[in-house]
């Protein structure tokens, strides 16, 4: 009965995503897209003309506005916003880029599932390699000093302004801080400034450490979407041995007590590895207590500092316990999101499924959006998703830093976007192996690349922290006795040492 129920539910998706296919991909439908895109006299396209006279409360005229509408309406359920509140929301220029962008999607990419974006829905900026801390997990090796061969210059302050503007002008509507930390980053302010001007949607990813009450204010005034601080334990004492400084976990609890304090949504981030494996629901609790607007729950990768304690890393069968920790936390009414594309798998292979995940977006009811789960596609990695390092250097995620994709001072981000090989290798999971190629939760999830890529050297594999590649873990783990012995003398603190 529930292979049966399931795939009613693949059929209803297939049934509106073929009606979709069909509104989308007639040639008189991409000849209204190609029409709306046109730029007028004016200087805007027909589209933007057209959100202008929706933002005053006017209605779309004929057949060839009427697809449009169509697709902003399925933006707008994407993002959270009801059909009634669309005039209000089209004066806001990061909706607007995200419409223009699904459009011009259509226009070069057609509709397909998973859905492959003109520009990034997101772009991370790691805008600095300076951190407080010495997280054993990080991606970008970051720290007060790091080893000669990683001091690559960071851009100047100039060149950080003019990066916003190119993140503007290319039509990607959210832009996320990260590092290092963030707040460390001379320049941030500025950025921000800049960034806000331009009409981006912000977040941020922090330890929270500096996060005083003028700093949360501030982030308030400048309209954060969110910001996310990472917290790997509910035991002060083991989340800072994790981030190798005394006092950081009272200083990070206090930094999302002050983003609360100020009106803003705080996140509690945390990489779930052996270290807190066995306090997962202490964590999810202690995000409650907090009253925190979500809990994100990130992958451990192995790269960077993390490749240091490659043991780290959970087994299938831990990480199936996790994923499943996570569906009961949201059926009991929590919030939560994650970089863990499984969660796909485990929320649509219920028997009833309760909740559709919307990648970064958290999740919604099944029923409304199960065809948007495999649109947006688990891993945006290469169709919705890319990163930017200090340095200026493009990468196609913050968890492949070595895997170098062009540069600012010589490369527009569209160009990358459009024609590297890695990218649109990147787009075709059919040529994905191991159980990613053949899951039938292939499009609503894809695997996690950054991990495929850690562990087999190849970004279109297997992603070992999946149950249904557990026979890749273990033929990796048999192989690599030296990376995944767990040492003996390492004393984790606990609660009562």
């Amino acid at each position: 009965m529930g292979l049966l129920v399931m795939k009613r539910s693949h059929i209803k998706a297939k049934t509106d995503y073929l009606k979709l296919r069909m509104l989308f991909n007639n040639p008189l439908t991409k000849a209204t897209i190609s029409h709306l895109l046109a730029t007028t006299d004016g200087g805007k396209t027909r589209l933007e003309e057209l959100m202008d006279r929706l933002a005053r409360g006017e209605k779309p005229r004929g057949l060839r506005e009427r697809p449009i509408f169509s697709l902003m309406n399925t933006v707008a359920r994407a993002i959270g916003v009801p059909e009634e509140q669309i005039p209000e929301y089209m004066a806001h220029p990061n909706i607007r880029r995200t419409i223009l962008n699904a459009a011009f999607s259509i226009q070069k990419y057609g509709l397909k599932l998973p859905m492959t974006f003109y520009a990034p829905l997101m772009v991370v900026w790691n805008i600095t390699y300076t951190c407080n801390l010495r997280c054993k997990h990080c991606y970008e090796n970051a720290g007060t000093l790091r080893p000669k061969e990683l001091s690559t210059g960071e851009l100047s302050k100039e060149e950080k302004l003019a990066l916003v503007d190119e993140i503007a002008d290319s039509q990607i509507p959210t832009l996320s801080f990260s590092g290092g930390e963030p707040l460390l980053c001379r320049d941030f302010w500025d950025v921000v400034e800049k960034a806000r001007e331009r009409g981006l949607y912000l977040s941020m990813n922090t330890n929270g450490t500096v996060i005083t009450p003028e700093v949360a204010r501030k982030l308030k005034e400048y309209d954060f979407a969110y910001v996310a601080v990472s917290i790997d334990s509910a035991n002060p004492e083991k989340h800072d041995f994790f981030r190798g400084v005394k006092g950081s976990w009272e200083r990070s609890i206090q930094g999302i007590k002050n983003v609360i304090e100020a009106g803003g949504n705080a996140i509690l981030s945390v990489t779930v590895t052996r270290y807190n494996y066995d306090e997962f629901q202490d964590i999810l609790e202690l995000g409650r207590k907090l009253g925190v607007y979500k809990v994100m729950v990130y992958n451990f990768i192995p790269t960077g500092r993390g490749k240091e304690i490659w043991n780290s890393d959970l087994t299938p069968d831990e990480k199936e316990c996790v994923l499943q920790q996570m569906y009961d936390f949201l059926l009991e009414g929590g919030s939560l999101c994650t970089t863990a594309p499984q969660l796909g798998r485990v929320t649509l292979d219920k028997d009833k499924p309760e909740f559709a995940p919307i990648a970064h977006l958290g999740v919604g009811k099944a029923k409304d959006l199960s065809l948007l789960a495999e649109l947006i596609g688990g891993c945006g990695v290469a169709r919705a998703y890319m990163a930017i390092q200090p340095d200026g250097t493009y990468t196609p995620c913050v968890y492949m830093p070595d895997v170098h994709l062009g540069h600012f001072r010589t490369d527009r981000i569209l160009d990358v976007w459009h024609n590297h090989p890695f990218l649109n290798k990147l787009r075709d999971r059919s040529q994905l192996w191991g159980a990613c190629g053949s899951c039938e939760y292939n499009r609503a999830c894809g695997g996690c690349r950054a991990r495929a890529l850690a562990y087999f050297g190849d970004p279109m594999g297997p992603d070992p922290g999946c149950i249904r590649n557990k026979e890749y873990f273990e033929e990796f783990v048999n192989k690599h006795p030296e990376i995944y012995s767990y040492p003996e003398t390492e004393e984790i603190p606990t609660a009562s040492n």
